[in-house]
């Protein structure tokens, strides 16, 4: 009987061990998803020109880019460019089934809003294998669930400050 209640008491430390885990891997990926939207905040302030203009909030993520902006002097909407390729490769690689979104309002002060979504894995699926890569389909085998981080910031226009 004592060794019945002992071994129930390890299974249910286990469990808890496990549910551990899952809550710290769920609160890495939204930090890696609240660093992402305030490293972009961040660049879109640096770069007053292109976030006046609009060119933060593209219909569609830029993939590609025609400018190294790290080593040569760029245009303010070239560095809008690859300001969003670098964050959107960052996403993909470290958010399972990551997106964005960003939009822009107002006519000065301009007001950007950034959603970043993503799927965690709730679920594991019937004879569904640990995957220990960086990037997976966490959709393919198991139950998920979508997670969203939204930030906003406003932006005024520094040419008109004096």
């Amino acid at each position: 009987m004592t060794l019945f209640i002992v071994a129930i008491g390890v299974l249910g430390t286990a469990s808890l061990q496990a549910l551990s885990l899952k809550m710290a891997q769920a609160g890495q990926l939204r930090s890696q998803a609240v660093i992402a939207g305030l490293d972009l905040l961040e660049r879109i302030e640096a770069n007053n020109p292109a976030a006046v203009a609009g060119s933060y909030a593209p219909a569609t993520f830029p993939t590609t880019i025609t400018k190294d902006c790290a080593a040569t002097l760029c245009l303010p909407s070239e560095l809008a460019t690859y300001d969003l390729v670098q964050v959107n490769t960052r996403l993909q690689a470290q958010l399972p089934g990551a997106s964005a979104t960003i939009t822009v309002a107002g006519a000065g002060p301009f007001t950007y809003t950034i959603q970043i979504d993503w799927e965690e894995r709730i679920a594991k699926g019937v004879g569904t294998t640990v995957d220990s890569g960086v990037t997976s389909n966490v959709g393919a085998t198991g139950k998920t669930e979508k997670f969203s981080y939204t930030v906003s910031k406003m932006y005024p226009d520094r040419a008109l400050v004096i």
